[in-house]
């Protein structure tokens, strides 16, 4: 017969990390590819935590959190966009994009009882053709 041992009684402390996508489109050059060129992002976020009453975090307010980070970037240049800093506007990969988003939404997310562990930015062509994702992870 199999034991049914909750968890606290094997001194586990378990968390639920829950992911949340977000897409947009923008446009972007860069050294390798000068010319500007429109891609399809996807930006996923990995929150983890205890659920309280059935939820880590309400989905609708992490939604309501990250919009207005995503919408700022959404339809433009990345380049030029003024929302990045210097840095990430000047080479505005994946990777400085994860940068962005952690930066912005883990601070807002102090106020919850959950930790942003890893932010996921993946590019595509406008086609659908993936070109690759950086994932960007908190110790």
């Amino acid at each position: 017969m199999k034991s049914h041992i909750k968890p606290d009684e094997r001194n586990e402390k378990l968390h639920t990390t829950i992911t949340v996508p977000f897409e947009f489109y923008a446009s972007h050059s860069l050294s390798v590819r000068e010319k500007t060129h429109n891609h399809f992002w996807t930006l996923k976020l990995f929150v983890r935590g205890t659920p309280k009453n059935g939820m880590v975090i309400d989905i609708l307010k992490l939604r309501g959190i990250t919009d207005p980070y995503v919408e700022k970037l959404a339809n433009t240049y990345l380049n030029e966009n003024l929302a990045l800093t210097e840095e990430q506007a000047a080479c505005p990969t994946c990777e400085m994009l994860a940068v962005y988003f952690y930066t912005n939404v883990s601070k807002e997310l102090e106020a919850f009882d959950v930790t942003l562990k890893a932010v996921e930015v993946e590019l595509r062509e406008l086609e659908g053709k993936e070109w690759g994702a950086a994932r960007l992870e908190a110790d």
